[in-house]
């Protein structure tokens, strides 16, 4: 008999129109009604507690019965081709054609709860309690959750974070290494296994699946399965390019007018309204694929602005220092905030240098850290742990520089005319640096 673990969390960390038959849905709104006969046996199949989740339901996607279903129809009609990928990330823990019935076995009851708020889902014994946070993720997400959960059920557990966000706080929410085939792991290569061998999922989904992979691989491992470098992106008249073994290679970009921003996973667009609304876009940098609607970033740190409205934020860095992850803020008044990750929630905000500063992590210089450029071009370094400003520097950001990157150990500068340092042919409105992972290919 296989050992149950007694007691997991899964931490609260992470549309196209109707298509034809044999394409799965991406989106709840998506989905068809379903049969009587289909949930009785999802019912059956995993002893759904079907009042926790709000009754039994057959079409509405708003009730969380139905999320569920939903979750369980994907689970069981994806399909995927042989596996002849390579990829980093497949190792064959779990068999590709057996995740429906792999699920049954190691599901022994699941029911909606509130009790833990800060988790997405918990595994007591084999029976899973699916929280709010479950509730507010993607059909990607939620299905990655559930068969995260069924990993544990079988003895895996997580161990203290002692790298990325979450080291320091003694949250035991990461898999030591991802050849161990824990939960973390599993979720991961389900992920890889639907984005390069997926034979019935729509592009989009595809694409949703890589992104998480990567934003989740590069930090719930104390031992990242992931090598990344870094290369560039810029952007010029909606089209973001990416620099690729010296090329540059147009990039699928959402419309919006957002800023071009840095993420975990590679980059998205960060789009701000007079009104207090928040929406960040995806942006895909492995391949171009075709959707009628853009990809919310749901994947990296920018999705916490979902938790709580903070209001008048105008400017936002997701950066990493060594081995440890920040997420700041900035808002109108000039105050900041940066993310609590030990406590879940974001800090108090605290006076700034001024109103229309920039965050820049990253001088002309050269010096790497956490910066506040001031609208009279004067330079604040913060402490990131503290976020207090802990000195002004005696030098002055150029007027003529818009944005600082690095490339191969060079300090590149864009010029307020669009003008990069290395690259004579390229004119971009704004440049940023990206992390590229070698789990997933990069195509023209």
């Amino acid at each position: 008999m296989k050992s149950v673990l007694p007691w997991s969390l899964c931490f609260l960390l992470g549309s196209p129109p109707v298509f034809a038959s044999d394409i799965l849905p991406v989106h709840d709104s998506e989905f068809d009604c379903l049969s009587s006969e289909k949930t009785d046996q999802y019912i059956k199949d995993f002893q759904v507690n079907i009042e926790s989740f709000g009754g039994k339901e057959l079409c509405d996607s708003n009730v969380d019965t139905k999320k569920l279903f939903n979750d369980f129809s994907i689970i069981e009609n994806g399909h995927f081709q042989k596996d002849n990928s390579g990829n980093s990330l497949i190792r064959g823990f779990i068999d590709q054609d057996q995740y429906y019935n792999w699920m049954k076995e190691q599901t022994y009851g699941v029911d909606r709860g509130n009790d833990v708020p800060f988790a997405t889902a918990y595994n007591r014994g084999g029976y899973f309690t699916m929280q709010d946070g479950w509730a507010l993720l993607s059909t990607l997400g939620r299905v990655g959750t559930i068969i995260h959960e069924a990993r544990h059920t079988e003895g895996y557990g997580h161990s203290i974070c002692t790298a990325g966000p979450y080291q320091d706080t003694g949250v035991s929410g990461c898999d030591q290494k991802y050849s161990d085939g824990g939960a973390h792991a599993v979720e991961m290569e389900y992920y890889a296994r639907v984005s390069v061998l997926g034979d019935n999922f729509h592009p989009a989904y595809k694409a949703m699946a890589r992104l998480m992979a990567m934003a989740r691989s590069n930090f719930v491992f104390n031992e990242s399965p992931l090598v990344k470098k870094q290369s560039l992106l810029g952007l010029r008249d909606h089209t973001s390019y990416l620099l690729d073994n010296d090329r540059w290679i147009a990039r699928k970009t959402p419309s919006s007018s957002g800023q071009l921003k840095r993420t975990s996973f590679g980059a998205n667009l960060f789009e701000n309204s007079n009104f207090g609304s928040i929406k960040t876009f995806a942006i895909e940098l492995y391949e171009n694929f075709v959707s009628s609607k853009e990809v919310s970033d749901d994947y990296s740190y920018y999705k916490l602005f979902k938790q709580r409205r903070l209001e008048q934020i105008q400017d936002v860095e997701e950066f990493d220092l060594g081995a440890k992850r920040y997420f700041v803020a900035l808002n109108a008044q000039g105050q900041i905030t940066s993310y609590n990750y030990t406590e879940g929630r974001w800090n108090d905000f605290v006076a700034g240098p001024s109103p229309g500063a920039q965050w820049k992590v990253l001088l002309p210089d050269g010096q790497k850290g956490l910066f506040l450029k001031s609208k009279n071009n004067e330079i604040f370094q913060l402490d990131p742990e503290q976020l207090s400003i802990s000195k002004k520097l005696d030098v002055l950001w150029a007027s003529d520089v818009l944005d600082v990157v690095e490339n191969q150990n060079q300090i590149l500068k864009l010029s307020k005319l669009g003008d990069l340092d290395s690259f004579p042919e390229t004119r971009f409105e704004t440049v940023i640096n990206v992390p590229v992972y070698d789990s997933f290919e990069v195509k023209p």
